[in-house]
């Protein structure tokens, strides 16, 4: 037999085998899915992104791109609703589980067993319950929250939860009770499961915690622990107003955000792509010389805040130089250029430079009635350092500097 029959019968052996592989796994598939409908459950393999929009808190919340699969939904077997779902994006991809809780209560993040802390999660750690006992954390915002909603009811369910799994990782997020990790994969072992977690539900609902009802949330992408911001996707008119490089051709932008934290100055973000072409030349051995365009591509993160007021330039970045202030160690590291001088002083006093030494914002410019930020990539958790510190920053402008550029006060108080 020739090398070539050879290779001709291998490839055969491989699509017949594959093919062999691929029918099984189809056959798998459609009996798991008639086992879940055998039960009454609802099976949808590619659920609309409604399905997880009023989930705010990790896994959800967090990141531009977020995909929802696989998806379970039904009633428990004391009729409570349930869902069960496949979710990714860049930060996370497993399987969740949840029921419907009664009432929107504040977050809770419960951990037991040998899992950890959940990723992105931002939170108050507070004493365990003596009843859940050792190897079991509690994260919360408000620990009063914790002492009322964690009844002795509720620690025995979690105790139950965690003697049938490897461990727990437990979360309010709304009004869902959510687990990550669920049995999906056998039917018959996530039926109890979630009994179980309709009994958690049913212990929280029993409890009187109608004084921490939270409002709705509108059925949108958002953003953990930012109510306030809002996705757009693409915007392209922002190119027009925002600082965005004019070079090269093919503008565009991405995973546009707006909003604003609390009091603080509302904001737009963005990725902004776009394209540049050169010309490459190139000789071969016998001296004959070919040319050909080269296409490459570009992106820069764009974010900035919107200021109250029109304001001279002013420009804060470092490696030192620049207008000198009272503080070496302030100068030696920082610099700040600025139209008005008097006007940098006034902004950066003492206090100020001890702020920014601590905190080391990532550099920015504020030119007229902006604040534009130097920032490496464009993701939440940098625009929420940005919002969070450009608030404290201008917090920090004397009162007189406000009126002398119009305004009554300061519009944003010292905390």
């Amino acid at each position: 037999m020739s090398g070539s029959q050879v290779f001709s019968l291998i490839m055969i052996v491989l699509l017949v085998s594959g093919t062999a592989v691929g029918v099984a796994l189809f056959v798998r598939r459609q009996r798991y899915v008639k086992a879940l409908r055998d039960r009454g459950w609802t099976f949808v393999g590619s659920p609309a992104f409604e399905s997880v929009a009023r989930l705010s808190n990790p896994p959800f919340g967090m990141g531009f791109k977020r995909s929802p699969d696989d998806q379970i939904t039904g009633l428990t077997s004391s009729g409570r609703p349930f869902q069960v779902i496949e979710y990714a994006s860049e930060y996370w991809k497993g399987w969740v589980g949840m029921v419907t809780l009664s009432r929107r209560l504040p977050e809770l993040w419960v951990t037991g067993g040998q899992t950890g802390p959940r990723a992105g999660v931002s939170a108050t750690m507070v004493p365990v319950p003596p009843q859940l006992g050792a190897g079991w954390a509690v994260g919360v915002q408000d620990p009063v929250f914790a002492q009322e909603v964690l009844s002795g009811q509720l620690c025995i369910g979690l105790l139950t939860l965690a003697g049938g799994q490897p461990g727990v990782n437990l979360s309010i997020d709304g009004d869902q009770l959510v687990v990550l990790d669920p049995p999906r994969k056998d039917p018959e072992l996530l039926a109890p499961w979630l009994d179980q977690l309709a009994a958690l539900a049913d212990a929280i609902d029993a409890l009187p915690l109608d004084r921490w009802i939270q409002p709705p949330r509108e059925p949108r992408l958002s953003f953990y622990q930012h109510p306030e911001w809002y996705w757009i996707g693409q915007d392209d008119s922002l190119l027009q107003s925002t600082p965005a490089n004019r070079g090269g051709h093919a503008h565009r932008t991405s995973d546009v955000i707006r909003g604003r934290d609390g009091d603080g100055p509302p904001f737009v973000a963005f990725t902004h792509h776009w394209e540049t072409t050169r010309t490459e030349s190139s000789t071969d051995s016998e001296g004959r010389t070919t040319t050909r365009t080269v296409t490459d591509y570009h992106s820069e993160a764009i974010l900035g805040f919107e200021l109250p007021a029109f304001m001279p330039r002013l420009e804060v970045a470092y490696s030192g130089g620049g207008i000198s202030f009272e503080s070496k160690a302030f100068n030696d590291d920082f610099c700040v250029r600025a139209d008005d001088h008097k006007f940098a002083y006034d902004v950066i006093h003492p206090r100020t430079m001890e702020f920014l030494m601590a905190i080391r914002p990532a550099p920015f410019r504020i030119t007229g009635n902006w604040v534009w930020f130097q920032v490496p990539r464009h993701d939440h958790q940098t625009i929420g350092r940005c919002s969070y510190f450009i608030r404290d920053f201008l917090s920090r402008i004397p009162r007189f500097v406000w009126k002398n550029l119009g305004l009554q006060d300061s519009p944003y108080p010292q905390a």
